[in-house]
């Protein structure tokens, strides 16, 4: 189902009411097609830790065989981005009394269902899922206020460190995590951070910065000019490499970007429009030095593929986060998700690999929505190519990530 992107339960058994899919399928992947009502009775007998097990599996399968190896950052890290999203929104409670809540102006309170994921980022686009944790006011838990996004942090941090328990990490946060319990997690994880500094964080550590600012200053100035000389890209790095800054007993470095983009016309000789400049600020424990720089600001700002690329595409690409898959049973709809994370894992690989991206490369109109219709309707239709098919995957064969 969400391999084919059908984005709903009753989308899926209407193709497997079609007599040749079934047939192709079987051809091509040696099973039978179950109805998604007898995958619903199963999904809430599963406990969702065996499905995410599978899934840190299949990655740590990719990482032993090195395939994500050139994406490390300084030769070391691992690049892995942290955030929560909203998966869907009810009306009322479910009977555990699990989903976390909130009151409008109006006095209308709205449930929801809060997932917060570990997701290892690429600046190729990739947005593979590592680990999930849902924020949820599970009744073993002792709490005074709703479960959170930090507090789902901590234990998505135990995740992380029970899958891949030697692996090098970079934790890419956001705004909301820089502080004191952030930091611990990390160092006690042995794992490096790149977080988001906004202006009203941390005003005792904003004070030092100011006051070291002006003594220990270092910057480098970076052009690049992209879309064939149309679009003029100006970096200038700031940061603090020879005085260490404190968050309490935790030692930080700051870094600064400021980018400016000018666009010119078509003939490349006028400006066409020159945006604002864009300043992004991250803390960081890993020494910033002029040789360094420019990767840790491209890795801090590749935190945003978790929402690009990770929290939009499965919304809004096909997978559809935002539906109630199981309106029932929430064991059920994890099961969904962690299925729909191992789904997104396997198409990304093929939609990054380098015999699609070739052929993309040859056809400018040619679109991975397009190429994903022509799948299914070679799946649903009476193909003489599916025997020749079957016998080609039979044959081992290496892809490459572009």
């Amino acid at each position: 189902m969400f391999l084919f992107k059908q984005t709903s339960r009753n989308a899926f058994n209407n193709d497997r009411r079609e007599g040749h899919f079934k047939q192709n399928y079987f051809k091509v992947f040696k099973l039978r097609l179950p109805h998604m009502d007898t995958v619903e009775d199963f999904l809430r007998i599963l406990q969702p830790e065996q499905l995410e097990a599978i899934k840190a599996a299949l990655i740590s399968g990719l990482i032993a065989q090195k395939v994500l190896r050139h994406f490390r950052v300084l030769g070391k890290y691992y690049t892995v981005a942290i955030d929560g999203t909203g998966a869907n929104s009810y009306t009322e409670n479910d009977t555990e009394d699990s989903r976390t809540h909130k009151t409008s102006k109006n006095g209308k309170v709205i449930y929801h269902h809060y997932v917060v994921e570990a997701k290892l980022v690429t600046a190729t686009g990739l947005a593979i899922s590592l680990a999930s944790e849902w924020v949820t006011n599970e009744p073993e838990r002792n709490f005074d206020k709703q479960d959170c996004e930090q507090r789902a942090f901590e234990r998505l941090a135990e995740k992380l460190k029970k899958y891949f328990p030697r692996l090098p990490l970079c934790i890419l946060a956001d705004g909301l995590y820089p502080n004191k319990t952030f930091m611990q997690t990390c160092q006690n994880n042995g794992w490096s951070y790149v977080v988001v500094l906004k202006d009203d964080n941390l005003k005792i550590l904003q004070q030092d910065i100011a006051d070291t600012e002006n003594k220990h200053f270092h910057s480098l100035e970076n052009y690049n000019v992209e879309a064939k000389g149309r679009i003029h890209v100006k970096q200038r790095f700031e940061w603090i490499e020879d005085s260490p800054l404190y968050h309490g007993t935790h030692i930080v470095y700051w870094l600064r970007c400021v980018e400016t983009i000018t666009r010119y016309d078509k003939d490349k000789q006028h400006v066409e429009k020159q945006d604002k400049p864009t300043t992004f600020v991250w803390l960081t424990n890993l020494k910033i030095t002029r040789a360094n720089v420019r990767e840790l600001a491209q890795a801090g700002r590749n935190r945003w593929i978790i929402e690009n690329e990770g929290f939009n595409t499965q919304k809004n690409g096909g997978y559809a986060l935002g539906h109630k898959y199981s309106r029932k049973s929430f064991t059920s709809y994890k099961n969904y998700y962690q299925c729909m994370q191992i789904a997104h894992l396997i198409n990304q690989l093929v939609e990054h690999s380098a015999n699609i991206a070739d052929m993309l490369v040859n056809h400018s109109k040619l679109t991975i929505k397009h190429l994903w219709k022509q799948l299914l309707s070679w799946f649903t239709c009476t193909s003489p190519d599916v025997n020749d098919l079957t016998f080609e995957i039979s044959k081992r064969c290496q892809i490459r990530l572009k």
